[in-house]
């Protein structure tokens, strides 16, 4: 039986879309659990029109408790983590079924999101491509990552590794810590015929989230002392931010020092050259003009992600305590 477990918070706007797309598959032997984070809307009210089992939370803790006691309430030996901003492609929820029965072994499995999004807009799209492009393509499909938007577990490997961390109280890298744990002793498959679309964020949520995710990948990173193989954190990505923020640095020192521009010169070329995987796919779909917006939008994220990176090494010693490890 496959579980899906939904945490919502406010979620008026998307969960019909969601839950629609679900009962439109029509696979037997499914049950959906949507635990409500004290939403102050009409979710709990439009979730109860669905055949759902609706728990509603006394306090609001954060999406990694509400998944723990959805999985913990959960009948279902295959537990299907879904963001309530995500509609389910059809074929999906019998794809996660089918590849548990494929493999009886496997205990982890992620979809991947469209390369359109729900919402309109540039960044949107951006985004949407750009978590594609770097998940796609890894050796046997093994991932380092657990994206709870569109992933499946079985219920008894969840529980016996502990679930999701709740000291993350938000959305931040409580995906990115479960799966360090994951890693430990089973790889995370990528599997792209279990695919959603998601909403994605707009420019100032982009810069908001990839700075706030930045500083606690880098508490994460220092307690676990390991980095990622897909994904926007993937290393890549990382010598793309670190020259984007360097070579604006240099900048600077040019009226100064003349010969810094040859440094400026190499680190963008070097900056060009670790993002022209996902600019050469985003030319071919979406054209050269978007590839180049992309381009100048990669390069200011990048100056956010280093300016988060370096408030993430200054507060880690003053926060290692903040987060229990399990």
């Amino acid at each position: 039986m496959i579980s899906i477990v939904i945490p919502t918070y406010n979620a008026e706007r998307f969960l019909p879309g969601l839950l629609e797309s679900i009962f439109r598959q029509g696979v037997e032997d499914t049950e959906v659990i949507i635990v409500d984070d004290c939403s102050r809307d009409r979710t709990v009210e439009i979730a109860k029109r669905y055949p759902v089992r609706v728990i509603e939370l006394e306090r609001n803790a954060g999406p990694a408790r509400a998944r723990n006691i959805g999985v913990r309430e959960a009948k279902g030996d295959i537990i299907l983590f879904l963001d309530a901003d995500v509609v389910v492609m059809d074929g999906t929820i019998k794809e996660v079924r089918d590849h548990f029965e494929r493999d009886p072994s496997a205990r982890c499995v992620i979809g991947i999101c469209e390369t359109e999004p729900l919402n309109k807009g540039f960044v949107p799209k951006y985004m949407a491509m750009f978590e594609y492009i770097h998940l796609i393509g890894r050796e046997g499909n093994r991932v380092s990552v657990f994206a709870p938007r569109c992933g499946a577990i079985r219920k008894d490997f969840f529980e016996r590794i502990g679930g999701y961390n709740e000291s993350y109280r938000g959305a931040d890298v409580e995906d990115f810590e479960l799966a360090r744990r994951v890693n430990r002793t089973d790889p995370i498959i990528l599997n792209e015929k279990i695919r959603v679309r998601h909403q994605f964020a707009d420019f100032r949520q982009a810069v908001r989230n990839y700075f706030k995710r930045a500083v606690m990948w880098v508490h994460l990173f220092f307690r676990e002392k390991k980095l990622d193989n897909a994904g926007p954190t993937s290393p890549s990505n990382g010598i793309a931010a670190m020259c984007a923020f360097f070579s604006l640095l240099s900048l600077f020192l040019i009226p100064f020092f003349p010969n810094v521009s040859y440094l400026t010169l190499g680190l963008l070329i070097v900056f060009l050259l670790a993002n022209m995987r996902w600019l050469n796919f985003m030319r071919k779909e979406a054209g050269l003009s978007f590839a180049l917006r992309a381009l100048a939008l990669n390069y200011i994220l990048g100056i956010d992600i280093m300016l988060a990176v370096i408030y993430g090494v200054i507060s880690y010693p003053f926060k290692k305590g903040a987060i229990k490890s399990i």
